[in-house]
């Protein structure tokens, strides 16, 4: 989020309780209050899109960022994309498949789908498919799996879709049995977590989706300019030492902060050897 406000955004920070910025205030019409208000101008200092105040959290600070840049005719990438998904808005869906490392790259490789997890249901190995049904709707997901190979059997979560899957796969879709549960760490995107280097690098459970889903081609379309400069780091971290094996990047975005403090300093600490 922070490099997408600075490199494609000029941030500026208007205070409502300094004599200095109330030419401003009174300028663009905005009251002195403690409450958030974030505008998007074009260089004429018009509004690219309407003013809104309240915006706390991450994701519709995002969203109003893809529509500011969208407004000014500017590609949104995939990187900020990701970010501004309402994630209220996706479902859920579960295959089984003969290998849940493969049905998860494959899987996750779908445009639509935000996320995927490794588990067993049904004694099953299974891929729990988080998806934007805006973007590709159930039927259509289920039969792009079944194309994959990734659709032996169906565990529905609703009724609506074991309808649906049960008009496809017939009795191969039954509703999801109790005592489903996650895979192990070190099976979650497991192709990306075995390939030097990526392995290490900090990415949102979205960005870890598609990129596991789209090694063999351009998987830094969803990665930032930033993150593909340590990514760069991290390789020649490693061409010199191993000491990035107990650092791989982990399944869930609130503990990516953590995460990327410990690799900043390690790598840190490689430099500083190096310069000595």
């Amino acid at each position: 989020m922070v490099e997408a406000i600075e490199d494609l955004f000029v941030p500026v920070l208007i205070y409502n309780n300094k004599s200095s910025d109330s030419a401003i205030l009174k300028q663009f019409k905005e009251p002195s209050w403690n409450n958030p208000v974030t505008r998007f101008l074009n260089s004429s200092g018009t509004d690219v899109i309407p003013r809104k105040d309240g915006v706390w959290n991450l994701q519709p600070m995002a969203a109003r960022m893809v529509s500011a840049l969208k407004a000014s005719n500017q590609k949104v990438p995939e990187y900020l994309s990701g970010l501004a998904i309402d994630r209220s808005k996706l479902k859920l869906a579960t295959f089984a498949m003969h290998c849940y490392w493969v049905g998860e790259a494959r899987l996750g490789s779908i445009k639509g789908v935000s996320n995927t997890v490794s588990g067993w249901a049904g004694g099953l190995e299974v891929v729990q498919v988080t998806y934007d049904p805006s973007i590709v709707e159930y039927s259509k997901l289920l039969q792009t799996a079944a194309s994959f190979k990734c659709a032996s059997k169906v565990f529905a979560h609703s009724k609506s879709q074991l309808d649906t899957a049960s008009k496809l796969v017939g009795s191969n879709a039954v509703m999801i049995p109790k005592g489903t549960r996650r895979a192990k760490l070190s099976d979650q995107k497991y192709h990306l977590r075995n390939t030097r280097g990526l392995r290490h690098l900090a990415m949102t459970e979205h960005q870890s989706t598609k990129v596991n889903g789209s090694l063999r081609g351009n998987y830094q379309a969803y990665l930032s300019p930033r993150q593909i400069t340590q990514l760069r780091q991290i390789n020649n971290h490693l061409a010199a030492s191993k000491s990035l094996d107990g650092l791989i990047f982990p399944d869930q975005d609130s503990t990516l902060g953590t995460y990327q403090a410990k690799l900043n300093k390690q790598l840190g600490m490689t430099q500083t050897k190096a310069r000595n």
